[in-house]
């Protein structure tokens, strides 16, 4: 409603979730795979959420030979190993946004209550992962029936291999929502970068471009003839990757805004399976707000 008391603030900037949900909350026969640091595995707001692989078990063998062993929930490609516990905060946090159970009497309401979550941590203790740990968790995901993937990651130096992948997760039908990252400059950045994501900016509680997000006075949402759309991405509370039952730290980046809209991608699945890549961008594109905010870099209509 426009009042926040850590920065300026309008009503109305937001993305009219409420109006959403009663519409669609979530369908939990579609696969949401989040490629980040990981999350808590057992937090209460996952409950029953977590994907898991009914062709392996925990015995130390890969029974479904995928290469991978005891993969049951998942895998930790910056490591190597079948835990993908979060051991950073940042997954848990971006999970949260796209996929916490809503109606449940605690923390907070996801955009999809009720999709399966499907882990795949590509990022280390620093938060930081190699494109060959990306690409393979791309084609991980993909092969194991997620149909939205979210990347909360970028990187400034373009790559075959993780261009490639995006081809396969493209070719396969599945929608992978990335970041615009967070420099406030026009530097492209991957898989963001790429033609076949759709890549998202994030906006303040005022509806201006975020600049600066709350962490430092020289950070700010990239942007650039690539971007697809905006969404909320500063002072986002969130989950917490040690606590069950502390809600009361936020983060702000463009890998905030990003979960928003894969959330809301995995809505329009739950609604119609059968929509395209193109057919979902264009539904983002032309169902979004014009986001007027400040006046020296904003326009009318699509910029």
């Amino acid at each position: 409603d426009g009042t926040f008391s850590l920065s300026p603030a309008i009503n109305d900037a937001d993305i009219d979730m409420d109006l959403g949900w009663d519409i669609e909350k979530g369908d939990q026969s579609i696969i949401v795979a989040v490629l980040d640091s990981g999350i808590k595995l057992d937090h209460p707001e996952f409950n029953g959420r977590i994907w898991t692989n009914s062709n392996e078990t925990l015995n130390g063998i890969d029974d479904d030979n995928n290469g991978y062993i005891d993969d049951i929930n998942g895998w930790d490609f910056a490591n190597n190993d079948k835990s993908p516990a979060d051991d950073h905060g940042h997954g848990t946090n971006v999970a949260g946004i796209a996929l916490a159970s809503g109606n449940n009497t605690i923390g907070y309401a996801g955009v999809n209550w009720n999709a399966k979550v499907m882990i795949c941590k590509a990022l280390n203790e620093n938060n930081s992962g190699s494109y060959a740990a990306m690409a393979e968790a791309i084609y991980y995901a993909v092969d194991n029936g997620a149909k939205v993937i979210n990347m909360s990651i970028g990187g400034s130096g373009n790559s075959t291999t993780l261009s490639d992948a995006i081809d396969y997760c493209y070719d396969n039908g599945v929608v992978l929502v990335a970041c615009m990252m967070n420099f406030n400059n026009s530097v492209t950045y991957y898989p963001a970068g790429y033609n076949k994501t759709i890549a998202v900016g994030s906006t303040n509680p005022d509806d201006t471009r975020s600049n600066p997000f709350f962490w430092s006075t020289t950070s700010g949402s990239n942007f650039g003839s690539h971007i697809d759309l905006v969404a909320p991405g500063n002072y986002m509370y969130g989950l917490s990757d040690t606590s069950d039952t502390y809600y009361g730290s936020y983060w702000g980046g463009t890998s905030q805004a990003s979960p928003l809209v894969a959330g809301v991608v995995s809505l329009l699945l739950s609604q119609n399976p059968a929509l395209t890549f193109e057919e979902i961008r264009t539904i983002l594109r032309e169902s979004s707000e014009d986001q007027i905010g400040d006046p020296s870099e904003d326009i009318n209509g699509f910029d």
